[in-house]
């Protein structure tokens, strides 16, 4: 009995060690910094009010305005509202393992009609094509989106949260 216990403390310590590993894998896939559109003061009617804003990307909410370029690790999930080039493309691998990057298109319906079930969707299905992801990359073009879900709502939190309560689960038997 005393060498099943040791053996099942072991493999209990190894277990913990992977998805801790697993996390830190995780937290390492997000976005460090983001750059959002503030209203400056002034006129509100006029672009001249309106600053870019180099953020922490852990302090964006939802409904923060963020300039998406190529190169950038999302900083959240975002809803693409607008593009300034021909094309926009995204690598998702690190959430799908698709090896090509996804064309994205902004949503072109009124904002305030979306209801819960499109701001997203869940486990990437409603509106997915103008879907931006925490933690993907932009590898073509250059937009605008606006924050719909930050932190452990974001389906990379999502998968953070599954890969924590599988590890606790682990750890309780």
């Amino acid at each position: 009995i005393s060498t099943i216990l040791v053996i099942n403390a072991l493999v209990g310590g190894y277990q913990s060690l992977n998805a801790s590993k697993g996390i830190s894998a995780l937290k390492q896939m997000q976005a460090q910094k983001a750059v959002v559109r503030i209203n400056g003061g002034g006129d509100s009617l006029s672009n001249a009010a309106v600053e870019e804003v180099e953020v922490d990307a852990s302090s964006l909410i939802p409904g923060d305005v963020v300039m998406l370029t190529v190169g950038q690790k999302i900083p959240a999930d975002i809803r693409l509202v607008s593009v300034s080039t021909s094309t926009f493309n995204v690598d998702e691998a690190s959430l799908t393992g698709e090896s090509d990057s996804v064309a994205k298109m902004p949503y072109r319906g009124d904002a305030s009609m979306i209801d819960d079930s499109q701001k997203g969707g869940g486990a990437m299905g409603v509106h997915a094509n103008g879907m931006l992801y925490g933690g993907t990359v932009v590898t073509a073009g250059k937009g605008v989106g606006v924050v719909v879900r930050t932190g452990m709502d974001t389906e990379l939190g999502k998968i953070q949260r599954g890969v924590t309560e599988a590890a606790s689960d682990e750890q309780a038997h």
